[in-house]
């Protein structure tokens, strides 16, 4: 049948769409200065990766509420486009943008959901993405042992070095939190799969700040501040937060431990420096316990009790910070519920479209066959009318039963193409000898009906004539 041909040639069409867009766009963190993710003359597709890059970006560069907006703006995007994988990644970063909430649940909400779409697509590097997101919620928690299950479970399945050094970097975290210094260093090892920062400044400054750790841990001083000193070198020349201010405090503590006092001030002090322009709380904690730890032990108690009092200031400002965070994540997660509740709106209303027009099609369909029934049994249509409409009314009859089972084979494929292009085949297998057999069956069937009315109508019509003739030619 033409229809079910298009139908294939359609599938193949938009495999080789997806083929060609994967190798266009790509993810990487870059800063939308200019706003472009809201131009709308662009294609919807360049649009959901700026806004993914951009969120990407205000993440590294630690600007919460930047992430929000930009999170809840790509779930959207990838609503519209309908892609298994660009859902995948948008619900983890909506997870993502409520770090820091008070309720897990939320962020694991979206992060199964992220888990659920990446297994529809069959992508194990999506599949392996979605489980890392969902170790880092219970790591947050304090359940490493948990935390480590999720991230072996991910490691099995991630396929990208992007992923593959964020899943062993939190791999190297936890092992470290437990009091395992030789694990955590062999996974801090096996993050280091960046072979520029350019690439991946994140990914590359994080990586070294953990080997830094993991070295510290062991007491290997040396190869520590080595790895320290790359990463706070990278986290510094490209403005990545969280590596930057992790490595100066870290390795302000290696200092202190040391009895290196003086580098211990001084690393405390540029923390504290760069965690205040960043407006990082938790940085501006830990660097002013550092600075008052340090001035302690060089016995300036006077400098010791004002870093006492800041960082006193600053653990009430972070639990502030972490109470508005949590009501700033509510109205954020009221936002998110209002989308899905439209988006359900939405679908309900196009599945009774779609019932209705179902409804529509069928009553054509089976009025068509009562009209053939009844002009078959007529003298007024010719054979020809009948042999045509026979055929549009076969036709709409099969057109109608691949209209019913294409959402049954979305469903049992999962989605996939390839499937679905399988599954079409051998139904187009099956229909057109059928549709074939059926037409001769029924076309010569109504045809031959009309023949034998017209026939009858004819004979009928005959008689009546020559009873007429008879009847002048006796009178």
């Amino acid at each position: 049948m033409p229809s079910i041909l298009q139908r294939l040639h359609l599938l193949v069409l938009l495999l080789a769409f997806t083929t060609t867009a994967a190798q266009q766009y790509t993810y990487k963190a870059r800063y939308d200065s200019l706003d472009t993710r809201h131009d709308l003359s662009r294609p919807l597709i360049e649009r959901y990766f700026i806004t993914a890059n951009h969120g990407a970006a205000c993440f590294n560069l630690g600007l919460m509420e930047e992430i929000r907006v930009s999170a809840k703006e790509e779930l959207a995007l990838a609503e519209q486009l309908g892609i298994d994988t660009l859902l995948s990644t948008a619900s983890n970063h909506v997870g993502d943008a409520l770090n820091g909430s008070a309720e897990a649940a939320l962020q694991l909400k979206y992060f199964y959901q992220g888990l659920d779409y990446a297994q529809r697509s069959g992508n194990a590097n999506f599949i392996g993405t979605a489980q890392k997101q969902i170790a880092t919620v219970y790591k947050t928690l304090g359940d490493l042992p948990r935390a480590l299950g999720w991230l072996k479970l991910a490691l099995a399945n991630v396929t990208s070095d992007y992923q593959i050094n964020r899943t062993c970097c939190h791999l190297s975290d936890c092992y470290r939190l437990m009091g395992q210094p030789d694990s955590a260093l062999y996974w801090a090892q096996r993050s280091n799969v960046v072979p520029r920062p350019e690439e991946d400044n994140y990914g590359y400054a994080r990586s070294y700040y953990m080997l830094g750790a993991a070295y510290a841990a062991k007491g290997e001083r040396q190869l520590a501040e080595v790895h320290f000193a790359r990463a706070i070198e990278v986290a510094d020349a490209f403005h990545v937060m969280i590596p930057l201010y992790g490595s100066l405090v870290a390795r302000g503590q290696m200092e202190l431990e040391a009895g290196d006092l003086a580098a211990a001030i001084a690393d405390g002090h540029r923390a504290l420096l760069v965690s205040s322009d960043g407006g990082n709380l938790e940085g501006q904690v830990g660097a002013s316990d550092l600075l008052r730890r340090a001035y302690k032990a060089s016995g300036e108690a006077d400098s010791a009790y004002h870093y006492f009092e800041l960082r006193v200031l600053y653990a009430d400002s972070l639990i502030n910070a972490t109470n508005l965070n949590k009501l700033q994540n509510m109205a954020f997660a009221q936002e998110l519920k209002e989308q899905e509740d439209a988006k359900l709106k939405a679908e309900e209303m196009a599945a009774r479209s779609r019932n209705i027009q179902f409804g529509i099609i069928a009553l054509i369909v089976i009025t068509l066959g009562i009209f053939l029934l009844i002009f078959s049994r007529t003298a007024v249509v010719g054979a020809k009318a009948i042999k045509n409409l026979s055929l549009i009314a076969l036709l709409l009859f099969f057109e109608f039963i691949n209209l019913l089972l294409h959402p049954f084979l979305d469903r049992i494929t999962n989605h996939s193409p390839i499937l679905m292009l399988l599954c079409m085949a051998a139904i187009a297998g099956l229909l057109i000898p059928l549709h074939h057999r059926m037409e001769k069956l029924i076309t010569n069937m109504l045809v031959s009906k009309n023949n034998r009315v017209r026939l009858e109508a004819a004979r009928r019509t005959i008689e009546e004539l020559e009873g007429s003739r008879n009847d002048h030619a006796a009178s």
